[in-house]
């Protein structure tokens, strides 16, 4: 988090003019559909039977990592070939002519994440979430000291993406490193047996592609589409927001990360009670946390960007507090969406995960012309709020979820952001610098700690006995 939030610090307060900053996301967000090809929902299957074979036949684990590989690896080379005949249309398509070379240099950025990604996914169907970090954390503090110098002794935009790529670079090789020694054991199996591994992996990437293409099409269709019909700037708001909001989600999602690979683990041993229990308390924590703070973004979105940013990036405030529903639907993504593909419910959430990306495209296309960044906002928060609630309808379908305690958990925490918002938002008119900010944040985050104790909806003590 701390890395990442120090990138947009750098890159918008000192490095990048509004312009440049959304002609270089933009390259991403473009990647980033080429990323989605190189991968294909492949490692994620492979994740899913390293966790189920773990527990079932450990003999096979090695052929699913090493498939996993070989398809991964041919993806990626059809992709980079791909790229490199058709950058010009696409920058061409996008109404971004110039950023044709970077995307030529957006080959080494998708095939080193595409593996750095992999390596990750392995070691999350190992439930070996310390390793997760060791090498998201390395990709991160890489990031923030690569892509700055680059982009400081005159490199640019090429520079900014070289600096992702070696960051990249560098969470794939210790990733490598770590899963060759560690992991990898070879087992003489048979070939039927090689087969049926095979299939296996290649039939459930299908779900699980179709929902990250839909997740794409969530995360990235947006810009393309503000690029085509607004241009680089308000890329740049939009992006910021965006991000802000990416930033203030990483505790959920690394509850939902860290958790997931149980609920496979449960279910394959008939314990749907105990992964029921996990749920459950994962999703009260998550509403008690972010549904003040969605409150508090709405109060404080100005001038947080404007004091931290600079006043060239205070049109990103309007969409951080659009964002702030956002913020809290995407916490609840986060502690359910890798829940169901180990419980073996991605096919369902594919189905929902692609009626939604599509709807959102077009709102997308209506929206944006007509109310630009703030369009773009609004469409995501319409559209994800129907496809948070079939996630969660689908997975009260899957576990035995006692609903009447998460419901009154829920109108708990609902009284406590009143309570809460009713002392920060006078406090808002005295904020004229930082100082002042992180007072009245600091305030609500008080209020909020109390009232959460004396409800009962933290438990001191349960939370402390669960963290040691």
């Amino acid at each position: 988090m701390v890395a990442k939030g120090g990138l947009i610090f750098l890159l918008t307060r000192y490095l990048l003019q509004p312009a440049e900053y959304g002609l270089l996301f933009l390259t991403l967000s473009v990647l980033s559909v080429a990323l989605l090809l190189a991968n294909l929902g492949i490692p994620k299957a492979g994740a899913k039977y390293i966790t189920e074979y773990r527990e079932s036949a450990p003999e096979l684990v090695s052929t699913v990592v090493q498939k996993t590989l070989i398809y991964n690896c041919i993806a990626i080379g059809a992709v980079s070939v791909g790229i490199y005949f058709m950058n010009d249309r696409v920058a061409t398509f996008v109404g971004e002519p110039g950023i044709s070379g970077l995307l030529l240099l957006g080959i080494g950025y998708v095939a080193i994440k595409s593996l750095s990604d992999t390596f990750r996914m392995f070691f999350q169907g190992f439930n070996r979430m310390g390793l997760v970090a060791t090498v998201s954390i390395t990709t991160n503090v890489l990031l923030v000291l690569f892509v700055p110098v680059l982009v400081v002794l005159g490199y640019g935009l090429e520079g900014a993406l070289v600096g992702y790529v070696l960051s990249s670079a560098g969470g794939a090789l210790i990733g490598s490193v770590v899963l060759f020694r560690r992991f990898y054991e070879r087992h003489n199996v048979g070939k039927d047996l090689r087969k049926k591994v095979s299939r296996r992996i290649l039939n459930y990437s299908l779900p699980l592609t179709f929902t990250m293409s839909a997740n794409v099409i969530n995360s990235r269709a947006d810009t393309i589409l503000l690029s085509i019909f607004r241009g680089p700037t308000a890329i740049a708001f939009y992006t910021l927001g965006k991000q802000i909001s990416d930033f203030l989600i990483t505790p959920a999602n690394s509850l939902g990360f860290g958790v997931s690979p149980t609920y496979g683990e449960r279910k394959a041993n008939d314990e749907l009670e105990r992964a029921s229990e996990i749920y459950e308390q994962s999703f009260i924590y998550t509403v008690a946390i972010y549904a003040p703070a969605a409150a508090g973004i709405v109060f404080v979105a100005e001038p947080t960007v404007r004091l931290l940013f600079g006043s060239d990036y205070v049109g990103a405030g309007q969409v951080l507090q659009i964002f702030s529903v956002f913020v809290f639907l995407r916490a609840l993504d986060a502690i359910t969406t890798d829940a169901l593909d180990y419980l073996g419910r991605a096919r369902a959430r594919a189905v929902a995960k692609g009626a939604t990306s599509v709807a959102n495209v077009g709102l997308n296309i209506v929206l944006i012309p007509l109310y630009g960044v703030i369009g773009a906002a609004a469409a995501t928060v319409i559209t994800y709020s129907i496809y948070v609630g079939a996630e969660l309808f689908v997975i009260a379908d899957e576990l035995p979820i006692g609903l009447r305690r998460l419901l009154r958990m829920s109108s708990t925490v609902g009284s406590i952001t009143v309570g809460m918002s009713a002392v920060v938002y006078p406090l808002t008119g005295f904020i004229s610098g930082i100082l002042s900010l992180v007072g009245v944040i600091g305030i609500g985050g008080g209020i909020w700690v109390v009232l959460t104790v004396l409800t009962g909806v933290v438990d001191i003590r349960q939370l402390s006995s669960s963290l040691t």
